[in-house]
């Protein structure tokens, strides 16, 4: 969860799960899937200004 990229991949195997369950529409499967893509990245944010003091 160190790495800048752990919310990038997050988000898109919540969109990929998501979509291939395939019982949402795609508007619901993307906002979905970038909120939790915006909550790991800002959750990494915060561990690094926490790191780096």
């Amino acid at each position: 969860m160190n790495q800048w990229y752990f919310s990038f991949l997050v988000g898109i195997v919540v969109f990929l799960g998501l979509y291939f369950i395939g019982k949402q529409d795609l508007s619901f499967i993307l906002l979905y899937s970038f909120g939790v893509f915006i909550g790991f990245f800002i959750m990494y944010l915060m561990n690094r200004r926490r790191e780096n003091k």
